[in-house]
């Protein structure tokens, strides 16, 4: 049995057979001693949901109730009540809110408050007033909550039509009063307060004060007729398997024409909860536009989404299986990288485009693009190859690794580790130089590939085989203006000033190194990596005649101008006109024909490097090429099993 199981198990028992009582609220609100635990929730908490009864308990609700505990950071705790007649029966929507509770925003009468908090007005009021939501909100007063502000978040704010920073906030608005505060769910330190805020705004929106306190404890309680617990149907969603399926062997449409994606769910032998799980999606897409819906899931009987564009670009598809309460029911996968791990995430995302063929550059490349690249190949003639290879210990037995220094202009020298197959001759192998993707991981092994010599180039020059406090001072320093490497609109406002000067400076170098390898056959020349690495392979491939092979997968900075014609922009710098000179597009358009290109992934769901720049990018390239798109791939996960769509030209 897994240990998660066994706590769901356990808390049912306890929901089950443990008294009524809650003793939290008994000591501070005696009357309220006949109230029964539906959720405990922990405000502060990395998970806020700590116990959910919502499903044990069964009859008619006559009372609800809310109490939020706050203890300091000096041991002092400060406490608030809020007690009312049911404004619903549905258990799951006292809670915290979800997507599966929608927008509760509503009156309540027989309002009573107690509290500990000065200026807190205690007793009972005939009206109160709830805002419970998932979404973002504003603080106009849609409700027209009588004294209620449309410039200030206090009691009468309107919920957007999407985001999730959501609200669970209770007032007394007949004293103008906040009386309990609780929202920025997805936020690190969550806004949270009792009565009414003495600095900002009065509900406690924006305050990000929850980790300022040593303990939070949130109850929501509740008063019953006819009574009877029951032991809940409990989903493991690590049963649960998902098949989905595009209506046709590839992934480019004609304008209007029906997308349609076929879903289907497999719960395996597990039993099912009387309420039906729900498969949310959202599409997106270059065209600007965005829909929402959900279906309800029926275990192994499929659905079809059916989705359009009527315009060339691609339509982002995403999908979230959530439980009839709106909370997600993450999947599991075999990790896309670490062996014996297991890897969550959401249900889906993927999509498809419209006359992808015919996708061009948005912004066109600098009429001096092959000058100013001339001027950088000056620069690496003026400083000699010179390197240092000190032999390091590696794990296979069958190859030698070398730490790897190589003079290079710029900031700083080309590093990175080179691995060779024991024993072999010079002039008898290709060289595969491969290059890493966006991050400060720090390069202290290699990977190899059998029958090569592999130079594994990190992207940043830094000193090989040191401690954790020089890599930790490096990555502070290159950042620019508190923007990580490569992202300082300032800096990128001149090529010679951008991060990737320097960086792509090392790669014409790290390929000039290669070459001069004794073991090198002289003819084959192949360059590699993925995402920020697969924008450096595109890079070499362009600034060396002599590469024969490049394979970035997913590569970064394609079509780099997209978002000024509205293309989705994806996570990569903002747009400047200096880093055209380093835009994938303008160099592919270079490689040449003796270079042959593999694009080895094209995520139709990565908006890390959208699949239009991608698209862009393959369209641009006049060597022999081949791109291989992924459904339901993002940027660090494909779905097993899921349809491939390769295009090729000669």
């Amino acid at each position: 049995m897994k240990f998660s199981q066994f706590i769901c198990m356990l808390l049912a028992f306890c929901t089950l057979t443990l008294a009524a009582a809650v003793p939290e609220l008994e000591q501070l609100v005696p009357d309220a001693k006949d109230f029964e635990l539906i959720y405990k929730l922990n405000p502060k908490g990395k998970k806020i949901l700590q116990l959910d009864n919502s499903e044990t308990l069964k009859g008619k609700l006559t009372r609800i109730g809310y109490l939020l505990k706050l203890t300091d950071k000096q041991g002092q705790m400060s406490w608030a009540y809020a007690e009312m007649d049911p404004f619903t029966q549905e258990l799951y929507k006292t809670g915290l809110p979800t997507s599966g509770t929608g927008v509760i925003q509503t009156q309540v009468t027989n309002f009573k408050v107690a509290s500990n908090v000065p200026g807190v007005e205690n007793g009972t009021f005939e009206k109160g007033n709830i805002e419970f939501w998932s979404l973002n909100f504003g603080p106009h007063n849609s409700k027209k909550i009588p004294g209620a502000s449309s410039k200030d978040y206090d009691f009468g704010d309107m919920p957007a039509a999407d985001g999730n920073y959501g609200c669970m906030q209770i007032h007394n608005y007949l004293k103008k009063q906040t009386v309990i505060g609780f929202s920025g769910f997805p936020k690190p330190s969550r806004d949270l307060g009792i009565g009414n805020n003495p600095q900002g705004n009065p509900d406690w929106t924006f305050a990000a004060n929850s980790r300022s306190y040593q303990d939070t404890e949130f109850f929501i309680v509740g008063k019953f007729d006819s009574l009877k617990k029951i032991k809940p149907v409990v989903i493991d969603s690590d049963k649960i398997k998902m098949s989905i399926k595009l209506d046709r062997d590839d992934p480019n449409y004609h304008p209007g024409e029906p997308m349609k994606f076929t879903f289907s769910f497999d719960f395996g032998d597990q039993k099912m909860p009387e309420k039906p799980c729900v498969f949310h999606w959202q599409r997106t897409g270059d065209d600007g536009i965005t829909q929402n819906g959900k279906v309800d899931v029926v275990p192994n009987q499929p659905f079809i989404i059916t989705v359009s564009s009527k315009q060339p670009g691609f339509v982002r598809l995403q999908g979230w299986l959530r439980d009839y309460q709106g909370r997600d029911l993450q999947l599991l996968y075999p990790h896309p990288w670490l062996k014996n791990q297991k890897y969550r995430r959401k249900a889906f995302d993927g999509g498809a485009g419209v006359q992808i063929d015919t996708l061009k550059q948005a912004v066109p490349e600098p009429e001096d693009f092959d000058t100013f690249w001339a001027k950088q190949k000056t620069k690496l003639d003026e400083i000699p190859v010179k390197a240092t290879m000190k032999e390091v210990p590696f794990y296979n037995s069958g190859y030698k690794m070398y730490a790897v220094s190589v003079d290079c202009p710029g900031p700083r020298p080309v590093t990175g580790f080179l691995v060779v197959p024991v024993g072999t001759q010079p002039k008898s192998l290709p060289v595969r130089v491969s290059f890493q993707g966006y991050g400060t991981d720090i390069q202290r092994v290699a990977s190899y590939v059998p029958g090569l010599l592999h130079f594994n180039v990190n992207a940043h020059g830094y000193d090989l085989l040191q401690d954790d406090a020089y890599y930790k001072d490096f990555f502070a320093k290159i950042k620019s203006n508190g923007q990580g490497y490569a992202f300082d609109p300032k800096q990128n406002s001149d090529p010679e000033t951008a991060y990737f000067n320097g960086m792509a400076l090392r790669v014409m170098r790290a390929l000039q190194f290669a070459k001069t390898l004794p073991e090198w056959d002289g003819k084959n020349l192949i360059v590699s990596g993925v995402s920020q690495g697969g924008l450096q392979a595109i890079w070499a491939a362009a600034l060396d005649s002599q590469v024969t092979e490049a394979r970035p997968g997913i590569p970064w900075c394609a079509d780099i101008g997209g978002p000024t014609i509205k293309r989705q922009n994806g996570w990569r710098p903002s747009y400047t006109p200096a880093l055209n000179y380093y835009d994938a597009v303008n160099h592919a358009k270079r490689i040449p024909r003796s270079c042959n290109v593999t694009i080895t992934k094209a995520g139709l769901g990565d908006y890390i490097c959208p699949p239009s720049g991608v698209t862009v990018l393959y369209n641009n390239i006049t060597a022999p090429k081949k791109i291989i798109y992924m459904q339901g791939s993002n940027h660090e996960f494909t779905l097993p099993n899921c349809q491939s769509f390769t295009m090729s030209a000669e």
